[in-house]
C-alpha cells in the first residue's frame, strides 16, 4: 500500500505532520507520497509559490524515512488528482488517495472524478466539526477506509497571524518561512 497525501500545504503544519505519522502508525504503508498542489490549482487563490511549499513539505518530512515529497503537480496547468494518481500508478502499486472528509461532498466537481473514484481507493480523514456523509460515499460507490483524525490546527489560522501561531509549525518549516520572509502580512 502506498498513500498519496496531497494538499496546498500553505504552509504545512504540525497537523499535517501528525496526519502523516498517524497514517503510518495505523496503516503501515510502504510509502507516503506527499504532494503540494501546483501553482495552477484553480480553487485556491492565495497560494505562495510551489517551490516554497515543496521545500517546506520536504523539510517537514525530512526525518520520516517512509515519506517522499513529490513535485509532480509543479506543472504549467491544472491537470487534477486523477492525472497525478495515474502517473504515480506507473511507479507504485496499490495506491490509496488520502482526502479530508470535508472534500468528499465536492468530489463530483473534481476533474475526471468518475475515473478517480472508479480506479482508486480512498483514505478519508475525519475533520473537526464535519459530519461524514456515508450515504453519499455509498451512492458514489467509493472504495474507502475512514481514519479518525481531529485537530484544530489549520494553515488558514497560521496565515491569518503567522507570528502568533509559530508554535503550530515544525521548527524547520518555521525557520524556512522566517528566512524567506513568507506570510509576513497579518490578515484580518
Amino acid at each position: 500500500m502506498v498513500l498519496v497525501f496531497g494538499g496546498s500545504f500553505n504552509p504545512p503544519t504540525l497537523a499535517h505532520e501528525a496526519i502523516i505519522k498517524s497514517l503510518h502508525e495505523q496503516l503501515k504503508p510502504e510509502k507516503i507520497v506527499v504532494i503540494p498542489t501546483g501553482n495552477y490549482f484553480t480553487w485556491k487563490t492565495d497560494l505562495i509559490a510551489f517551490e516554497h511549499r515543496y521545500q517546506m513539505v520536504s523539510l517537514m518530512i525530512h526525518d520520516l524515512d517512509y515519506c517522499e515529497a513529490s513535485d509532480i503537480e509543479n506543472t504549467h496547468g491544472f491537470l487534477g488528482s486523477y492525472h497525478t494518481l495515474k502517473v504515480l500508478s506507473e511507479r507504485y502499486d496499490d495506491l490509496h488517495f488520502v482526502v479530508g472528509a470535508d472534500h468528499v461532498h465536492t468530489l463530483n466537481a473534481w476533474k475526471n472524478y468518475e475515473l478517480l473514484i472508479k480506479e482508486f481507493k480512498f483514505i478519508i480523514l475525519t475533520r473537526n466539526h464535519y459530519e461524514l456523509d456515508t450515504g453519499l460515499l455509498q451512492d458514489m460507490k467509493l472504495k474507502y477506509r475512514v481514519i479518525d483524525f481531529q485537530s484544530d490546527i489549520s494553515s488558514t489560522t497560521i496565515r491569518s497571524n503567522f507570528h502568533k501561531n509559530l508554535n503550530l509549525l515544525n521548527p524547520k518549516v518555521k525557520e524556512y518561512i522566517q528566512s524567506n520572509k513568507l506570510y509576513t502580512e497579518v490578515k484580518k
